[in-house]
């Protein structure tokens, strides 16, 4: 049995250097050992707006992806339990052999509908839809060009390409273009965005985006995973919001947000959905997704299609929490999702800020270097549905009161 404490073999390096050295996982350990960790926070109940935690206190949750609150509902609860006991807890199999279900084909039928797309694909998670979509488009003279700030699935996606991806700066038009400008007129091109980006919930500027790649004869990829059930008409996030839904080429999702789940999908042509199935590793090595995680998805689903109003309810939160903060002296960052980022500096005040706002009764997200640049940190909150005016007039309140003592308490560096 390997172990760390293996004498090393003079004049050979530890392949698992990287990770025994991690200075990451040495300052997640310190913050555990001096009672301040502000991540695996253990819950003891459903995500919902007010969590129990493990240590006993129910907070005001605004800490999850459940935006439309259906984690908790009866339907999705009976959904999966109903399908936990006519398929089992496991596929037991890889999709291209045993691991499909009806649930499965229906699930697919269902979103490409949402869509208005000719197929969808199935993936164990929202990473998996990328992986499997990005890393089987593109030949070796191709390019993909990544907004620097997409979510980090994108970012190593697109890495597993056979094409080469180049970055430019977030949500700069100018830095597209001169991408755009400067590689071989003959090599493909797929542009990829997040719809919402997932730290700040800014949007991206999808119609100039969608004007741009039809000039340049470019492919468009949006990954809406905290788009899906918050933004737009029917919720299918930020490319419908902003009229172009149809200009999108392959659009990817998380199900373990607002569909209140677990696993991915790839929504896109017909052909190039059998391309995943045939060749995506994701698709073709993995286990099909468990049976009651699809039927919770598909319950999920057909509640957002059928109360579209749980979206309006959704945007209607966002509005009076943004406001809320503002009026309390913590403005957030501009955007349009279920994200709301306020502004917190320091790693030092992000960290005793959100140890403030949890005392007081407000589960968050601490997020800082090396999420987001050194110096910019965040509370990043994210809302349902199902929270009522009440809780997030408490809620908005708490977060500013925590900010802005955390930073009175926090030295300024010199």
């Amino acid at each position: 049995m390997w172990n760390d404490h293996r004498v090393p073999v003079q004049g050979r390096r530890d392949p698992f250097a990287p990770l025994l050295e991690n200075n990451l996982a040495a300052l997640f350990r310190q913050h555990t050992r001096d009672g301040a960790a502000t991540h695996a926070v253990p819950t003891g109940g459903a995500p919902l707006p007010v969590t129990r935690y493990a240590d006993g206190q129910q907070r005001i949750n605004l800490g999850t992806g459940n935006y439309l609150g259906l984690a908790g509902d009866p339907r999705v609860i009976e959904a999966a339990s109903a399908a936990l006991a006519q398929y089992g807890t496991s596929t037991a199999g890889s999709r291209v052999l045993n691991g499909t279900t009806g649930l499965h084909l229906a699930l697919e039928e269902e979103l490409a509908d949402h869509y208005g797309t000719e197929a969808a694909v199935l993936t164990s998670s929202g990473v998996n839809a990328n992986v499997a979509l990005l890393s089987t488009i593109c030949g070796p003279d191709d390019v993909l060009l990544v907004d620097a700030h997409v979510h980090a699935s994108l970012q190593a996606a697109a890495a597993a390409s056979r094409g080469t991806a180049l970055r430019w700066r977030h949500n700069d038009l100018d830095s597209l273009v001169e991408r755009l400008d400067s590689i071989d007129p003959r090599a493909g091109a797929v542009v990829v965005v997040d719809g919402v980006y997932s730290m700040t919930g800014e949007v991206a500027p999808l119609a100039d985006i969608t004007a741009l790649c039809a000039r340049y004869g470019a492919r468009l990829v949006v990954d809406e995973a905290h788009g899906l059930g918050v933004l737009g008409a029917g919720g299918r996030g930020a490319a419908e919001h902003l009229g172009v839904l149809a200009r999108v080429d392959a659009v990817t999702v998380a199900l373990s947000k607002a569909l209140a789940s677990i696993g991915g999908a790839i929504m896109t042509s017909r052909a190039a959905a059998d391309g995943i199935r045939a060749s995506a590793m994701p698709y073709v090595f993995s286990a099909g997704n468990d049976p009651a995680s699809v039927a919770a998805a598909l319950a999920s689903l057909r509640i957002l299609r059928s109360e579209p109003e749980r979206v309006v309810r959704l945007q209607d939160n966002c509005e009076l929490l943004r406001r809320v903060l503002a009026e309390n002296g913590a403005a957030p960052i501009t955007g349009e999702g279920a994200v709301i980022a306020v502004p917190t500096g320091q790693d030092e005040v992000t960290q005793t800020a959100w140890r403030l706002a949890f005392e007081a009764g407000v589960y968050t997200n601490a997020v800082a270097y090396p999420a987001v640049p050194r110096g910019r940190g965040v509370l990043r909150l994210t809302l349902m549905a199902t929270h009522t005016e009440e809780q997030l007039l408490r809620a908005g309140a708490i977060i500013a009161e925590a900010v802005a003592s955390a930073r009175s308490l926090v030295p300024v560096p010199a």
